[in-house]
């Protein structure tokens, strides 16, 4: 463990050895919360595009966990050729 120091700006450098190891560079943004005891926890940002953010909405994510589960009982079914799947869909409509 290595203590740093925070500036009178408020500033706090991660050391070299740190930024190596969990490739972060300049630019890089992270995302602070503090936890029981007073802990600080820095997580690095993702940043997602706007058209792709539907994707991660938890109803999604809960859907996709789902059907993954599904899919590892078994519980799917295959189709010949994309006909025969368009059609099963246009009756699902």
């Amino acid at each position: 463990m290595k203590a740093i120091t925070m500036s009178a700006k408020g500033q706090i450098a991660i050391p070299k050895e740190v930024r190596d190891t969990l490739n972060i560079k300049e630019g890089d943004q992270f995302i602070i919360e503090i936890a029981e005891g007073g802990r600080i926890i820095l997580e690095p940002a993702v940043n997602i595009p706007r058209s792709q953010a539907w994707f991660w909405a938890p109803e999604v994510q809960d859907k996709i966990k789902e059907a993954e589960k599904n899919y590892k009982k078994g519980k799917f079914k295959r189709y010949e050729d994309a006909d025969n799947l368009i059609k099963d869909l246009e009756k699902r409509g």
